[in-house]
Formats: C-alpha cells, sequence, structure tokens
C-alpha cells in the first residue's frame, strides 16, 4: 500500500512539473546619455540654454531632397542633418545643420553608421551652405518670432569637435560640440510697394558653442 500511494503522489505532481515554463524576463531599455547646451553671444549679449531648464531640449531632425544626377542618370537623395535647441514654453531657439550624403533611394532613405560617422569625420570643419544643401547652416529664431539664417555669401567660422558615436533603443547618433561665428539673416517682404524678398534685419552671433548630436 506504501508502494501504491507514493506512485499515486508522483503521478498528481508530474503533470504540473511538466507545464512549468520558463519566465520571460524582457531586456532593460536602454537610454543614450545625450549631451545639449548652447551659449554664446548674440547682439552683443550673453545667451546660454540649459537642458531641461525652461523646457529646453534637444530636437534632432534631417531632410532629404531629391537629386538627379544627369551623368549617371540616376535619382539620388542628399541628406542633411539639423540639431535644434528649442523649448516647449520659449520661442527663442538655434540650430546647427550639416549636408549632405548623397543616398541612393534604392537602398534606404538612411546610410549605415560607418557611412554616417564617415562624413561627419569629412565635415569637422566645413564651409556654410544655404539649407545646409552642401554644408553647414545655422538658424536662430528670436524672442519676436523671426527666424534669421546663415548666408553662404557671408561665411562664418564653424568647427566640430568632440565625436562621439552613441546609441540606444531609439536609434544610432553622432554627440558633437560645434563652436560656431557667423552673420545671420532674417529675410521677408517688404512693407513698401513693390513687395520683394529683402533682408530685414540682422543678427551676429559670437563665440557660440553647441553641445548636440545628430540622429543617424
Amino acid at each position: 500500500m506504501k508502494k501504491i500511494f507514493i506512485s499515486a503522489l508522483l503521478l498528481s505532481i508530474l503533470p504540473f512539473v511538466g507545464c512549468n515554463k520558463a519566465e520571460v524576463i524582457p531586456a532593460p531599455a536602454s537610454t543614450a546619455n545625450l549631451k545639449i547646451h548652447f551659449n554664446g553671444i548674440i547682439n552683443g549679449s550673453d545667451v546660454e540654454w540649459t537642458k531641461n531648464v525652461n523646457g529646453y531640449k534637444a530636437i534632432p531632425s534631417d531632410s532629404a531632397r531629391p537629386f538627379f544626377d544627369p551623368m549617371t542618370m540616376q535619382s539620388y537623395l542628399n541628406l542633411a542633418y539639423f540639431c535644434t535647441m528649442g523649448s516647449s514654453s520659449k520661442v527663442s531657439y538655434i540650430a546647427v545643420g550639416l549636408g549632405s550624403i548623397q543616398q541612393d533611394p534604392t537602398l534606404g532613405t538612411r546610410p549605415n553608421a560607418t557611412t554616417f560617422r564617415a562624413f561627419i569625420d569629412a565635415n569637422l570643419s566645413p564651409t556654410y551652405s544655404d539649407t545646409a544643401i552642401a554644408g553647414f547652416e545655422v538658424r536662430y529664431m528670436d524672442e519676436q518670432g523671426r527666424l534669421f539664417r546663415s548666408d553662404e555669401g557671408i561665411p562664418g567660422l564653424a568647427e566640430f569637435t568632440e565625436i562621439e558615436e552613441k546609441e540606444d533603443n531609439a536609434g544610432d547618433y553622432i554627440q558633437f560640440k560645434c563652436t560656431f561665428s557667423c552673420v545671420v539673416k532674417h529675410w521677408g517682404y517688404t512693407i513698401t510697394l513693390p513687395k520683394t524678398d529683402s533682408v530685414l534685419a540682422t543678427a551676429t552671433i559670437q563665440n557660440a558653442v553647441l553641445s548636440g548630436y545628430f540622429k543617424r
């Protein structure tokens, strides 16, 4: 009877043992430690914006312009990358842009990490270019909501240093320190007739340093 009882007990336990499944523990979410900070002199006044102060944060973006190469008879995308330090509660912001990478759209709309890094390394001291189509651009919005942009016809200084690759669950990044000085212009239509697109105001940016990042 004792042997029968033990056998029955084992049989009653086995189904429960067989049903146990290994617990799946999801991988912890990773967040890259990305810096964003700006300081400089704009029209003679010191300006400094710090991450998470007055709502300021980094806003990475990119643009893709279609381009047809008559030599190869192929269509490409000219990719430019921007880093904006803006705020959810303030109007003023600063942005820098760098372009461009020529990308075959049949191979995707973004380069691989090696090409992305090589592009940055090849443009550490870029020339100024309107809309960052072939170089560097600065965009600045003042407290009145006027947008100022650098002019390739009046080039300034620009240099990227402290380049570092970073990544997390949201993507790949190039962290940088960008030092620049330039004159930026606010364009708009004149009030008097005939209305023409003209420079309505200028601003001078000196000894500016933006610690930010581009997102691939």
